[in-house]
């Protein structure tokens, strides 16, 4: 016979445990509040790329002349006066450096190309986020690349947050791959300034401009959001995860009896606060990915909930003169095997995330470790903890009713001998 494992021992030491975690994270929010991210904070927000220059590209003929930079090859479309068009397309097999590149773009007519960067350089690491289509005037063009060499141009989170330190509040997060020197950028509007949008950007753009060069910098886009978008997308976030517990709520309800619905919902609520409480210790930016992430993990939460209420329940039916105690001790062991290995193939994905991710999405793959960690034990823990309790309440109760009704049968028994 299989053993089965006593789970109600540990709910007296677990659930208080639990309870500290919340606690203390909730009393953190108080004191401290979340680390906003960009997403829920009124500000400008800038995609910023530092990249050395690589060559000024001009043109003097005569009608117009366009450059396309794609991950693939660079494209010259050049426009008559009398409309006639022709294209000119270097692709990184045919020019494989950046000389050989100026060298193509030099022959055409008009064209002018005065090269910046070391010639023997490979030409697949010329960006084109910012030149994707631009109009070639006289006014040179220029065109970066990105530079393997991390002394060429050194840039971190913590030097530009120092650089920066004059707009105030500034949160810097990395995207994409370090060596693409590549980050999103809020600056805080604290609401003061009528002309915040207006000023901010050229103001933002020359101090970095001066602090890294002005050819080293690359705006690849910028948005502002506004006080009221901000506040708005903070209240979906709020109603989204309320109308989620509703709905498992009335879900379970229908499934099963209310008191599993109730656990089911205290189980995800659980989880949510401790991961509350990750975010606020680990100093985490509240963004909407990790905002999907804890969205994510309710909703693991509760499908691994819903199995070992499944199971509890048929152990019930199978075993209706067992206390519930032994029913959910037997029902929760023999998910076991089930419960390890979903959460650790769910693992195993949500660590390579981790290990092979950068920004944002690391940040999403660290919550979903420490969720799919928490939703396995609140799953076990805290939802049947709840159910243990509420039985061992019921079956007491009625034990005493039983007691009480015998009492009495014996005391009319005396009275009428």
């Amino acid at each position: 016979m299989k053993r089965v494992i006593q789970w109600h021992k540990s709910f007296k030491f677990l659930v208080p445990l639990s309870a500290a975690i919340i606690i203390g994270g909730l009393i953190t929010v108080a004191v401290l509040g979340f680390r906003m991210g960009i997403d829920f904070q009124a500000g400008i927000n800038t995609d910023v790329q530092f990249a050395p220059p690589s060559m000024d590209v001009t043109f003097d003929g005569t009608g117009t002349m366009r450059l396309t930079v794609s991950q693939a090859d660079v494209t010259l479309i050049s426009q008559a006066p009398s409309g006639e068009s022709k294209s000119y397309t270097y692709t990184w097999s045919t020019a494989p450096t950046l000389k050989a590149v100026a060298d193509g773009l030099s022959s055409v007519p008009g064209v002018h190309v005065n090269l910046r960067a070391d010639g023997a350089t490979p030409s697949n690491l010329l960006l084109g986020a910012s030149q994707t289509e631009s109009t070639v005037t006289t006014t040179p063009t220029v065109l970066h690349y990105r530079s393997t060499d991390a002394t060429v141009l050194a840039v971190s989170v913590e030097d530009l947050r120092a650089k920066l330190k004059e707009f105030g509040n500034v949160s810097i997060q990395r995207a994409g791959d370090p060596s693409a020197r590549e980050f999103i950028i809020r600056v805080e509007d604290p609401g003061k300034d009528p002309t915040f949008s207006q000023t901010i950007h050229s103001r933002f753009v020359n101090l970095l401009g001066t602090a890294y060069g002005a050819d080293n910098v690359i705006v690849n886009s910028s948005t502002i959001v506004g006080a009221r978008f901000s506040q708005q997308l903070a209240n979906q976030a709020i109603w989204m995860t309320i109308l989620m517990f509703s709905v498992i709520l009335v879900y379970c309800s229908v499934r099963f009896k209310p008191v599993y619905a109730i656990a089911a919902v205290m189980s995800v609520m659980h989880d949510a606060l401790i991961m509350v409480a990750f975010i606020v210790f680990t100093r985490i930016e509240l963004n909407t990915t990790v905002i999907a992430a804890v969205l994510t993990i309710v909703g693991y939460s509760i499908n691994d909930k819903i199995v070992i209420d499944d199971r509890i329940r048929e152990k019930v039916k199978l075993n209706p003169n067992a206390r519930y105690r032994d029913n959910m001790n037997l029902g929760v062991t023999e998910t076991l095997g089930r419960t390890v290995i979903t959460a650790g193939t769910v693992l195993l994905s949500a660590v390579g995330l981790y290990v092979f991710t950068t920004g944002a999405m690391k940040d999403f793959a660290l919550c979903i470790i420490v969720g799919v960690i928490s939703g396995t034990y609140s799953s076990v823990f805290i939802g049947s903890a709840f159910v243990d309790n509420w039985m061992l309440r019921a079956e007491t109760k009625a034990k005493k009713e039983r007691e009480s009704a015998g009492g009495l049968v014996v005391d009319a028994k005396t009275k009428k001998a």
